[in-house]
């Protein structure tokens, strides 16, 4: 009993260390380079009516408590525990479920330090998230703990895990609306084991709509809640009414001003459209191919966005004299429907930038995208595959106590979904993308090593 003792504080001793060490590895960053404040963190700040409720709330928590001169550094410094508490549970989960040795336990922890390391270094903007004020700061911690849950649904099959999911999942998308990827993943993880469990589908599938249905309400409710404290109404962020704006204004033309009824919007409209054509902000200035075109957007997205429907609608309340505590009331109000207006003209081009940004999301997910790089990427998905088939085939979940084949197959899932669901809405830059990068390659190591484990036993034999 006390050999059991000791063992078990050794072992508890480990995981403190392995947390430490990775405390240690994500606060280097901000002692490095300090707070990044990001062109989107003043809208996150200043809590303004077209950001999600989740992160604007972090900080303003942060802020009551701390003050203003501390609580962004409190922000990044707790962002950065919370990375390594997420990298240092993902770890252990994955070790005891799939039953890994050290060796390959210490590979799972270096490829989720990889996120970090690929914003650092190989990123456009070549800093940490963890130390900056953006979504992606905490947001990529609790993606970790919400696939854990995943994995519980799919692994230990109880009520648990999929309630956590679902509160994980409310929370993920409170903070950003991208992470609406999460309901259809938790649906089929439920369907997945209820089938599995030869439950009668009609209720399975009750269950599975059910916890979905609730989870949304509950999204909702948060953010109606939040406005109803933060503005006083009891509706959602009015972010949602305008979303594709600029994606089609980067598609849209001067002719699409003729069916617009109202003449102010449509004043608005044309001068946008004369800044972005003098900017080269738009489709026709982008090139053929795939990557030009997805080049050519992401570099004009936030441009569009920034730097001319914001000061182009304001110069224009100014101009007429509109009430400065009525502006953002107005912008969402002129975007929002410019949005509608333009959305049955910019279908075709738009399915068109769809299927670019999917083949730069699928890229950018496992690798970064270049002439010879597209080709690692594609091959690294066939060997993806190949293995999964191959376990299958062999029917490896009969020979281990825990099959890596769930979690691969909800990963590349997921993998589908996110590239899916941000390619409707925006360019698929690095930083959506790097949700799901560790995944794919633990997913992949831990397939490697039960692919070996069937070798090694047939050489038994």
């Amino acid at each position: 009993m006390k050999e059991h003792g000791v063992l078990r504080d050794k072992k508890k001793a480990i995981w403190v260390g392995v947390f430490i060490i990775s405390a240690v590895f994500y606060l280097l960053w901000y002692l490095q380079d300090g707070i990044i404040l990001t062109e989107d963190a003043p809208s996150y700040i200043n809590m303004t009516s077209d950001r999600e409720p989740g992160y604007c709330s972090f900080l303003w928590i942060l802020r009551v408590i701390f003050g203003t001169n501390i609580y962004l550094h409190v922000a990044v410094i707790l962002q950065c525990l919370i990375a390594a508490l997420a990298a240092t549970a993902l770890t252990y989960s994955l070790k005891k479920r799939f039953e890994l040795n050290w060796l390959i336990s210490i590979g799972i922890l270096v490829i989720q330090y990889g996120i970090t390391l690929l914003n650092r270094f190989v990123a456009q903007r070549r800093y940490s998230y963890f130390n900056s004020i953006e979504t992606e700061g905490i947001a990529y911690s609790l993606w970790v703990f919400f696939f854990l849950s995943l994995l519980g649904i799919l692994y230990d099959k109880n009520k648990k895990s999929i309630l956590t999911a679902a509160i994980w999942a409310v929370v993920l998308i409170s903070i950003r609306k991208q992470m609406l990827v999460t309901l259809p993943l938790i649906f089929l993880c439920i369907l997945y084991v209820r089938f599995m469990d030869k439950r009668k589908w009609y209720l399975v599938l009750a269950e599975a709509i059910l916890v979905v249905v609730l989870s949304y309400v509950g999204v909702v409710f948060v953010d109606c809640s939040y406005n109803l404290v933060s503005r006083g109404v009891f509706e959602q962020h009015t972010g949602d009414s305008s979303f594709i704006l600029g994606t089609e204004i980067y598609l849209a033309d001067v002719e699409m001003a003729d069916a617009m009824e109202d003449e102010q919007h449509k004043e608005i409209f044309l001068e946008i459209m004369r800044r972005a054509d003098e900017k080269q902000y738009n489709l026709a200035y982008a090139g053929k191919g795939w990557h030009n075109i997805e080049d050519h957007y992401s570099l004009s997205y936030d441009r569009i966005k920034f730097d001319i429907v914001n000061v182009v609608v304001r110069e224009y309340q100014e101009k007429n004299g509109i009430p400065q505590e009525q502006w953002e009331e107005y912008y969402h109000e002129v975007a929002g429907t410019l949005m509608k207006e333009l959305l049955p003209e910019s279908i075709p081009n738009l399915i068109k930038l769809f299927f670019c940004n999917v083949i730069h999301g699928m890229i950018t997910t496992v690798l970064k995208v270049h002439p010879v790089l597209n080709w690692g990427a594609l091959f690294l998905y066939v060997a993806y595959i190949s293995v999964f088939v191959f376990l299958c085939r062999k029917q490896s979940y009969k020979m281990v106590s825990a099959s890596a084949l769930p979690f691969a197959a909800i990963t590349l899932i997921s993998i589908l979904g996110t590239v899916g669901l941000t390619s409707i809405t925006i360019y698929c830059q690095m930083r959506y993308m790097l949700y799901n990068t560790p995944l794919f390659y633990q997913a992949g190591l831990i397939m490697l090593v039960e692919g070996w484990k069937i070798f090694e036993s047939k050489k038994e034999q």
